[in-house]
């Protein structure tokens, strides 16, 4: 394994650094690519992998690497395939270390996210402070059901030539803002209490690479037992109304979040 540079800014929560062969270049690239795409409200994306890659344990990296690149045989795929190449092995080294630091936070099964590049637009904002509010990857309205879950989510960012857009963390009664460098790589896990936000940045759009390791879940013995009783189509329209309103509560909860941290709280790393 390499030896790779990086601090923690909080127990779970790492920082790689100079993980990249030429950041500046690798941006350039990217945003010369074709197949942007519209990415929410916040501003587009570049998808860098095709399909996600299931391994049932952690995969040594050759077995790792072999999965499908973007490569139609154009210029553009041949460009793209490269960048996705890079961000593979970048992801792959830092969440190897990260794991084998953080044995804890391994998972049931290994699903290998497609890898994008995204685009905050100048300016991107859902409050006067956020671009994103308060939130896990992990969606815990939906956390008993089956399905493919988020376990470990890792952000690149790739330009820090903006104002404010700092990642802040709320863990537990803990509250930490930091301000990626260019070519930081930040790791951590996508379960509670691993609640985060962005803060609106200006001057220039911000560019960062969102990548997650996932795993599949079968589901809880109690919601599997209430699949059982009720069958799957009644069981399925319950459960979608369940989720609507959950959602909005967390939703409320991630605003609440948001308010009571004012712009100036946290600390400074």
């Amino acid at each position: 394994m390499k030896n790779l540079e990086f601090i923690t800014i909080y127990p779970g929560v790492n920082v790689y650094r100079n993980v990249f062969q030429d950041v500046n270049d690798f941006l350039e690239k990217a945003k010369k690519c074709e197949k942007w795409e519209q990415w929410y409200t916040f501003g587009s994306m570049l998808a860098l992998q095709e399909m996600p890659i299931k391994f049932d344990s952690f995969p040594n990296k050759d077995e790792y690497m072999t999965s499908r690149k973007w490569d139609d045989g154009t210029e553009n795929s041949k460009i793209r395939g490269q960048l996705a190449e890079e961000v593979a092995e970048i992801f792959y080294d830092v969440t190897s270390h990260y794991i084998k630091m953080h044995p804890e936070h391994s998972l049931q099964n290994w699903i290998k996210n497609p890898a994008s590049v995204n685009r905050y637009n100048d300016g991107s904002s859902i409050s006067d402070n956020y671009s994103m509010n308060y939130h896990t990857d992990y969606n815990q309205e939906i956390e008993d059901s089956s399905g493919i879950k988020f376990g470990i989510t890792t952000t690149f960012y790739l330009n820090d030539d903006y104002k404010d857009g700092e990642i802040c963390f709320k863990i537990n009664d803990h509250f930490i803002s930091h301000k990626p460098q260019k070519g930081d790589v930040i790791v951590f896990p996508s379960k509670p209490p691993y609640y985060h936000a962005v803060r609106k940045s200006s001057g220039t759009d911000r560019y960062m690479i969102r990548s997650f390791w996932q795993f599949e879940y079968e589901g809880s013995k109690e919601w599997l037992e209430n699949q059982e009783k009720y069958g799957k189509d009644v069981w399925a329209s319950m459960e979608e109304k369940r989720i609507s309103k959950e959602r909005f509560m967390y939703q409320i909860e991630g605003e609440s979040m948001h308010k009571f941290f004012g712009k100036d709280n946290g600390i400074k790393l």
